[in-house]
């Protein structure tokens, strides 16, 4: 999935709908072992940074939430009308 094209694909007024909606993918998914230490990391980064509703802040919460929970996110995109 290219996740810096899906990221820029994603209106601008929705950034922090968007942010929202995948931190709550990733908070409430059983499957956080499958996120690499690498990925966290960037989370908390952009976390840190008040970064986390800029495109390269969803671009990190997409790669996150896809890896955990595929379909989910997946869904999330295609109710914003997002080509996946």
């Amino acid at each position: 999935m290219d996740f810096d094209r899906i990221a820029k694909e994603i209106p601008q007024s929705s950034f922090e709908k968007v942010s929202d909606e995948l931190v709550k993918i990733l908070l409430s998914s059983p499957n956080t072992d499958k996120m690499n230490e690498g990925l966290a990391k960037a989370i908390l980064r952009h976390w840190q940074n008040d970064q986390l509703s800029l495109p390269t802040g969803i671009r990190v919460l997409l790669e996150a939430s896809t890896t955990l929970e595929e379909d989910k996110t997946k869904a999330l995109l295609q109710n914003l009308g997002v080509q996946v």
